[in-house]
């Protein structure tokens, strides 16, 4: 298992992200980005679609190249680090869809292991208690023997989870880790993360467009807006000032700060006579 270091830390320092074209600049999406993820945390990135939360997350992962700023893993640059000295600092749960048709669920939190030699041979009797241990954790012991691309979209995600768990790194980022779940399963697995964050002290990064999962979990919130403007905060402090209402809100639909969901603003007219005259909560 890794050494903890109470300092460990994923720093950003005045980053700008975006695309290299071919022809013309860059398209820049954000600039000055200035963010810390800490271990036993969870941060959520949020934003409209379009304004670049994926982007942002592949950036700090290096799929993306920076165009300017830094990416700091425990003082430590990215672009200084090799894919293997990354493995061990950060695991990732994308959106990409596992697509072999053979193996098993203990095989693929199994390939968790490869930054520590083991995936590649047979693995050894810490490798099997590792998976077992983090398999009870998880919730996903008894499907231990099934094949993998059987399984629904929740129980892949919780597996996925404890394949990023296995390779046990100080930090996991996750990619709509919610987007084909159903709510119930939502739910699930936002407490689950919020968990491993207090009991594995693991910092957690989430990018999704699930609000409402946001909102109830997350330590911080870096909101993203289609026009390079960005924001961090507490959730509540977000909702309270308005700056979700900011970033989401559109000409029919509004954000609630009181019961926390988006409303068609004439239905909400209708429903109550004392907004008729345009004053609105939220």
């Amino acid at each position: 298992m890794n050494i903890e270091r109470v300092d460990e830390k994923v720093e950003i320092r005045n980053l700008s992200t975006g695309f290299r074209r071919k022809k013309g600049g860059p398209r820049i999406l954000h600039q000055g980005l200035n963010l810390v993820l800490n271990r036993g945390e969870v941060v959520c990135i949020l934003g409209p679609n379009g304004a670049g939360k994926s982007t942002l997350l592949r950036t700090m992962l290096g799929f993306e190249k920076a165009l300017g700023g830094k990416i700091l893993f425990s003082d430590q640059p990215l672009d200084e680090l090799s894919v293997k000295e990354l493995s061990r600092k950060v695991s990732v749960v994308l959106t990409d869809k596992i697509d072999d048709f053979y193996l098993t669920v203990f095989e693929v939190a199994l390939t968790g292991r490869y930054p520590y030699g083991s995936f590649s041979g047979k693995p050894t009797r810490e490798d099997i208690s590792l998976v077992t241990d983090t398999f009870q954790k998880v919730g996903v012991l008894q499907l231990a023997g099934q094949v993998f691309y059987k399984l629904s979209d929740g129980e892949k995600q919780k597996v996925m989870i404890a394949r990023a768990i296995v390779q046990d790194t100080p930090f996991i980022f996750l990619d709509e880790p919610v987007a084909y779940v159903d709510p119930p399963g939502k739910i699930a697995i936002m407490h689950l993360l919020k968990d491993l964050s207090v009991e594995l002290n693991k910092g957690i990064l989430v990018a999704t467009h699930d609000l409402e999962s946001a909102l109830n979990y997350s330590d911080e919130l870096w909101l993203l807006g289609t026009d390079r403007k960005w924001r961090k905060g507490k959730a509540a402090e977000l909702v309270e000032s308005g700056l979700i209402n900011e970033f989401f809100d559109r000409e029919a639909i509004s954000f609630n700060k009181k019961n926390h969901r988006f409303e068609w603003k004439e239905m909400r007219k209708r429903e109550n006579p004392a907004l008729k005259g345009g004053e609105t909560d939220g």
